[in-house]
């Protein structure tokens, strides 16, 4: 059974909200769940000019607080990030020692648009940056395509998604 589940996809569809989920439902399994955030994990600045999205900090980051993890008992990862590419597929795959799923969130761009604006973190030129972003990356990510499955949340419960990640985790961790 593989140990982690990365949940990829664009500013707005929902990773952070449906891992919390998935770990909620992995936690009533007695499945000992962790859960991490790339986005926090790569949370400084600057950024390198070779690495401006700090794919390598999240993923140093990712190894020690997943072996912290391990340590307190944990048996499965959920990590919310978006992962663009194959190199950052590798990256997390040696922070966490050993082969992860992949699952893209989908959502059409203006309901990304919407979600954006609802949780209302970002205003102004940061908030216009951020909803052109994440249409440029939710079509990035179905053209490089890196995931071992993807799920569309449009019009769907955080709950009914959640049901949908696990199950196929699950189906492709055997």
């Amino acid at each position: 059974m593989s140990s982690a589940l990365v949940l990829s996809g664009p500013p707005g569809v929902g990773k952070t909200s449906v891992g919390w989920r998935v770990f909620d439902r992995c936690t009533d399994l007695g499945q000992a769940p962790a859960f991490a955030d790339l986005d926090l994990l790569g949370a400084a600045w600057p950024a390198p000019d070779d690495d401006p999205h700090q794919s390598r900090l999240k993923a140093t980051n990712l190894a020690a607080v997943w072996s912290n993890y391990v340590q307190a008992g944990s048996k499965r990862l959920i990590v919310a990030g978006v992962v663009e590419n194959q190199r950052e597929r590798r990256q997390l795959e040696e922070a966490t020692r050993g082969p992860v799923v992949i699952c893209r969130l989908d959502a059409p761009d203006a309901e990304l648009a919407q979600r954006i604006h609802d949780r209302g973190r970002e205003d102004g030129a940061d908030l216009a940056n951020l909803v052109a972003r994440a249409s440029e990356l939710s079509a990035q990510l179905v053209a490089d395509d890196v995931s071992d499955y993807s799920i569309n949340t449009a019009g769907r419960t955080i709950d009914d998604v959640a049901a949908a990640v696990l199950t196929h985790w699950n189906r492709a961790s055997t």
